[in-house]
């Protein structure tokens, strides 16, 4: 065996050595978008933890065309990433990461992230308290909220779900990272050169999972009867691990961008004018037939537009940078707390007699100020206060930028 029949077995095997920074810029702009969306729930009528007594219709619009996409891109990330940070690990050595990495921080933040923002929720909808103390000792009766208690994992929750996934799907992982994977690496990566087109078969599943289950199983976030959200994120985390697996299908996405971008296009448009869009309602929303030509547009925008951003990521975003380097660093924890930052300037902020524009600005500023400034400040110098937001301990040396799964997102 030559020296490149190896190098292409190792790379079927444990993935390129070689950083993906398409993975990191992604990760990095997926959980930014996140928090623009978060201060956006603010000004729109949906259902939220604090509302501006305005609410503006065309927010609705650019918000909902990004909540389409926004959590499968998030997913999808989490299970590339996954790939390449098992490594050479045990299945012990994983269950260790994945839990300094998840469970750590989503105990720390329901117990002191998360309450903050329930706090300023209740006091919003006109329940009083004698300060933010007496509050703060009912976190600790352990009763769930919104019933009666004030203990929840709030937007934590795509944190417990990441490590839920990544314990059951643990065997698979193994399995994939095994020689035992090898010849049947081979002969998927074989059917996506010779078939690129049958990316767009993953449609199928997930259509049925929405036609089955979404009007069963609204979407909770609750982790016990959120069976509909499972099936969607659940494989939507696979996938992405198997795109990190099989270099066929990975190949298959990049090749096949522009038509991706082309076929996301089109429901776009429709979809923006007719159903999103302020004024154009040509359906009776109500109807089976609009839920029957509104879920078939919804999946294959969906996934068209993760096909479309993968694919050029591979060719705009692969390149490192001393910016990428911090801000995928810092963007864990900014993630953590930007929703508690964001909720109390808020609270203050909507109470003003300014523009919903001028209060959505000032908002997003100070949510993005205050991560930074409480990241900068105190979270990145204190390694206890590093491992409660999932980082890596601080070293005297200076450390080397790996891929590592210490520096890679959820």
């Amino acid at each position: 065996m030559n020296f490149l029949e190896m190098e292409k077995i190792m790379t079927n095997l444990f993935g390129s050595t070689q950083r993906k920074h398409y993975l990191d810029w992604l990760r990095v702009i997926a959980f930014y978008i996140l928090i623009f969306y978060h201060v956006g729930m603010i000004f729109v009528p949906w259902d939220f933890h604090i509302k501006n007594n305005i609410t503006l219709e065309w927010f609705e619009t650019w918000m909902a065309f990004f909540s389409q996409w926004r959590l499968p891109l998030l997913f999808i990330i989490s299970g590339m990433v996954i790939f390449y940070s098992i490594g050479k690990r045990s299945g012990k050595g994983v269950l260790i990461e994945r839990s300094k990495r998840l469970l750590i921080p989503l105990i720390f933040g329901m117990l002191v992230i998360i309450p903050p923002q329930i706090y300023f929720e209740r006091i919003s909808n006109g329940i009083d308290f004698t300060n933010y103390w007496d509050f703060w000792k009912t976190v600790f009766q352990f009763i769930p909220f919104p019933e009666g208690g004030s203990l929840s994992w709030h937007h934590l929750w795509y944190i417990l779900y990441i490590f839920v996934y990544s314990i059951i799907a643990l065997p698979l992982f193994m399995y994939f990272k095994s020689e035992k994977s090898y010849a049947l690496k081979e002969k998927v990566n074989d059917f996506f050169e010779g078939h690129p087109n049958s990316i767009y078969l993953s449609i199928i599943p997930l259509l049925i999972f929405y036609y089955i289950l979404a009007p069963i199983f609204p979407t909770t976030h609750a982790l016990i009867d959120d069976w509909y959200n499972h099936s969607i994120s659940f494989s939507i985390f696979i996938l992405g691990f198997c795109i990190s697996t099989f270099s066929g299908l990975w190949n298959a996405i990049v090749k096949k961008r522009k038509l991706s971008l082309l076929i996301a296009i089109v429901p776009a448009i429709i979809l923006i004018l007719f159903v999103w869009g302020p004024t154009f309602y040509i359906f009776d929303e109500d109807t089976a037939l609009f839920f029957i030509i509104y879920s078939i547009l919804k999946w294959i925008f969906i996934m068209a537009w993760l096909f479309t951003i993968l694919g050029y990521s591979n060719f705009l975003l692969n390149k490192p940078s001393k910016i990428l380097s911090y801000a995928n660093e810092s963007v864990y924890p900014f993630y953590i707390l930007h929703q508690t930052v964001m909720i109390i300037f808020g609270y203050y902020i909507i109470q003003l007699n300014w523009s919903v524009i001028t209060k959505f600005g000032v908002i997003t500023i100070i949510t993005f100020g205050g991560s930074l400034l409480l990241y900068e400040l105190i979270i990145k110098r204190i390694n206890i206060l590093r491992l409660l937001f999932g980082m890596k301990p601080k070293r005297k040396s200076k450390e080397v930028y790996q891929y590592t799964s210490e520096k890679s997102m959820v």
